[in-house]
């Protein structure tokens, strides 16, 4: 708690975004702390961040949690908790536990369920800070809230994980999430301050077509081939897929090394998906800008920034450092 009243006594009265370009911050300011925390949140707030990213799964009693897949065990103590409740593959799947379970859960930030090793070694300590997890309508109130007290208007920006898993466990997370959101007034249009994301295309075309979603949408292109629905991503990355896109969605946010690569000596060369992309129509966000994880031959946070917005010409950017993204936009101005 002490950290969340640390970084709202931060905020800004006036989003710092530059020009169009916007800044989306993935789980939260993750770089700083534990992914999807609500202090991750707050501090991507308080960094100027523009919409703020909520990854979506379900409980066993149909509650949309916030988490950033459909396994506990890589952020929370729940094998030590409850070590009798782990499927045959010995992971700890979240549809498995009720809401009032995972509440006593332990949250860290992410660390190998093998080895007990954080992930990301230079980031927040296992030990520095111990959370809990959070409903979805827990984080709307939260976003909400500080856009009351604040003035501003900071969006949400929801993915849907893995619906091809939530039907085969005979759940339907997209029509749960999408009435959620829509109770707390979000969907109603195209200037609702809120995107739902997913990586299959079926979930997204039928939010649109079937489940009477009227606000953003975006496709998210995964490093392989294909969705988990079957979604042919390199199909979708050409200009008939892009266009087909269009027709159900308003973004794309294809991975970074759709849009940029850099050759041995560090200079970036731009593919043609962007493009493509706003040829179509369509919005473009990339990343993940990672201070501590660039791109291969990236030789700098400065030059991922360059190249993503100069090189490449994407509309926006997903950060786990929501300050860096922000400031390099402020620079530019």
């Amino acid at each position: 708690m002490k950290l969340i009243l640390l970084a709202i006594c931060l905020l800004s009265p006036a989003s710092l975004h530059a020009g169009d370009h916007l800044v989306f911050a993935h789980r939260g300011a993750s770089g700083y702390l534990p992914e999807h925390s609500l202090p991750a949140k707050a501090m991507a707030y308080a960094q100027g961040a523009d919409y703020l990213e909520q990854d979506v799964v379900l409980t066993r009693d149909d509650v949309p949690i916030v988490l950033h897949d459909i396994h506990l065990d890589g952020v929370t103590d729940v094998a030590s908790r409850f070590p009798d409740r782990k499927r045959a593959d010995g992971r700890y799947f979240a549809i498995d536990f009720t809401l009032a379970e995972i509440r006593q859960l332990k949250a860290t930030q992410r660390f190998d369920p093998k080895s007990g090793k954080p992930v990301s070694p230079k980031r927040f300590p296992l030990t520095g800070y111990t959370g809990h997890l959070h409903t979805l309508e827990e984080e709307i109130a939260f976003i909400q809230g500080l856009n009351f007290s604040t003035g501003r208007s900071v969006g949400l920006f929801t993915e849907i994980k893995k619906p091809t898993f939530h039907t085969n466990e005979g759940r339907d997370i997209a029509r749960i999430v999408c009435d959620v959101l829509t109770r707390h007034g979000y969907g109603r249009d195209r200037e609702s301050l809120c995107w739902i994301q997913c990586f299959e295309k079926t979930t997204l075309k039928r939010l649109r077509e079937d489940l009477g979603w009227r606000g953003r949408l975006m496709m998210i292109y995964g490093a392989g081939r294909t969705g988990e629905d079957g979604s042919d991503y390199q199909a979708l990355a050409t200009s008939d897929g892009l266009k087909e896109l269009a027709g159900f969605v308003e973004g794309v946010f294809p991975n970074q090394a759709r849009v940029v690569t850099w050759d041995q000596a560090g200079h970036p060369s731009a593919g043609d998906f962007t493009r493509l992309a706003h040829e179509a129509g369509l919005r473009v966000i990339s990343g993940v800008v990672r201070r501590d994880a660039l791109p291969e031959n990236c030789p700098s946070i400065d030059g991922l920034h360059e190249a993503l917005f100069a090189v490449a010409g994407v509309d926006d950017v997903c950060t786990d450092f929501p300050d860096l993204s922000v400031q390099w936009l402020k620079r530019r101005e």
